[in-house]
C-alpha cells in the first residue's frame, strides 16, 4: 500500500539541517513495512495552483487499488487574506446558501493568456513596483510553464471554480483508481485573541468561524469522504500552550533558519531580533502534529480507514524539545 500526500509547505518535507518541518516527513515513522508514505507536497500550493502545475497529474500516474490520498490544502486557498497579486494560488468558497453551504461550482479552463483582472488591478495599485510590464511578462512565463493547453485561472465569487469543487477532484480521481481519498484540515494559524484563543478573521482559514476548514468538511459529507480534523486538534493543543510560549513550537521567520537541531534554534530563538511566524512549525511542533493526525487516524471508526488503521504502528520516534523542560 501507498500513502500518498497532497498538500503544502504544512505537509511538505525539508531537509535535516532545516528547524522547519512538516507532518508528511514524520508519518513514515508511524507507517509498517506493509506501506509507504509518498509526499508530494509542496510549499506555497493551493488545490488549484498543484493541478494547474501537474501535480495532481504525478499522483494519479502513481496511485493504485488499495492505496489511500491524505489532501490538505487551505492556506493557499484562502482568498480572504491580502495577498495582492498572488492570484495563482488563490481559490473562492463563493457565496454560502442559507444553510450556510459552499457551492460546488466546476472548474472552468482558459487559454494561458488570459490573466485575471483582479490580477492586473493589484499591480496597477502596487506602488513598490516600477516596471508592470515585466511583472506582467513573468506572470505569461508562469502560465505558460503549465504542462496543459489551459489552466484554471483565479475568478472572483468562484465563477471559474470554487474551493470545494478543486477538493473534489482529488477525491474522484483517488476513487476512479480504486484508492481512498482522506480530507486532513489544515492546522490552526498561531494567532491569538487577548484570552487566548485561537483567533478568527480574514487570513485565518477564511474568518467567518473558520469557513475553509467548514468547506472541507462539507465536501466531505457530501461525498462520503472521511475527514480528519487536524484543525481542531491544533487548535486544543495551542490554546493549551498558549500565546507566551507558542513560538517554541513554531518555525523562525526572521533569522537563521538552518543548524543543529535543537541547540542551534535555541540560539536562534534567544536572540532579541528573531521573529517566530504563525503557520508553519519548527521540528518538534511538526512532530507533535504528526502525532495527533495518528491519533486520528486510530480513533477513526469508519471502515473506510480500516487498512490504513492497519498500518499505522506505535514509534519511539520523536523530536527533541527544544527547551528545557518537556
Amino acid at each position: 500500500m501507498n500513502i500518498h500526500l497532497a498538500g503544502d509547505s504544512i505537509v511538505r518535507d525539508y531537509t535535516d539541517e532545516e528547524f522547519i518541518a512538516g507532518w508528511g516527513q514524520y508519518l513514515p515513522y508511524y507507517v509498517n513495512k506493509d506501506a509507504r508514505v509518498i509526499n508530494y507536497a509542496k510549499g506555497g500550493r493551493s488545490s488549484r495552483l498543484f493541478i494547474n502545475e501537474g501535480r495532481f497529474d504525478e499522483i494519479e500516474k502513481n496511485i493504485k487499488s488499495g492505496d489511500y490520498l491524505l489532501i490538505e490544502f487551505c492556506h493557499n486557498d484562502d482568498a480572504t487574506k491580502e495577498y495582492k497579486t498572488m492570484f495563482n494560488r488563490l481559490v473562492e468558497l463563493g457565496e454560502a446558501d442559507e444553510n450556510g453551504r459552499f457551492p460546488v461550482i466546476p472548474g472552468e479552463k482558459v487559454s494561458k493568456d488570459y490573466i485575471p483582472a483582479e490580477y492586473i488591478e493589484a499591480l496597477m495599485k502596487d506602488t513598490s513596483i516600477a516596471d508592470k510590464e515585466a511583472v506582467i511578462k513573468s506572470v505569461r512565463a508562469v502560465n505558460n510553464s503549465y504542462p496543459h493547453d489551459g489552466y484554471y485561472p483565479y475568478s472572483k465569487n468562484a465563477e471559474k471554480g470554487s474551493y470545494k469543487w478543486f477538493i473534489k477532484q482529488y477525491i474522484d480521481m483517488a476513487r476512479e483508481h480504486g484508492a481512498t481519498p482522506v480530507l486532513v484540515t489544515a492546522p490552526a494559524r498561531t494567532q491569538f485573541t487577548d484570552d487566548g484563543r485561537i483567533k478568527d478573521g480574514n487570513g485565518l482559514h477564511g474568518g467567518n468561524d473558520f469557513a475553509y476548514i467548514r468547506a472541507m468538511k462539507q465536501i466531505g459529507e457530501e461525498t462520503h469522504t472521511v475527514v480528519l480534523d487536524l484543525f481542531s486538534y491544533s487548535v486544543e493543543l495551542f490554546e493549551s500552550i498558549g500565546c507566551a510560549d507558542i513560538h517554541k513550537y513554531t518555525s523562525i521567520k526572521q533569522g537563521v533558519n538552518k543548524g543543529i537541531w535543537p541547540d542551534d534554534f535555541i540560539k536562534e530563538l534567544n536572540k532579541p531580533d528573531t521573529i517566530s511566524e504563525n503557520t508553519h512549525f519548527n521540528k518538534y511542533g511538526a512532530w507533535l502534529i504528526t502525532k495527533g493526525l495518528v491519533g486520528l487516524i486510530k480513533k477513526c471508526d469508519d471502515k473506510q480507514l480500516s487498512a490504513l488503521k492497519n498500518v499505522i504502528t506505535d514509534s519511539d520516534f520523536s523530536v527533541k524539545a527544544p527547551f528545557l523542560y518537556n
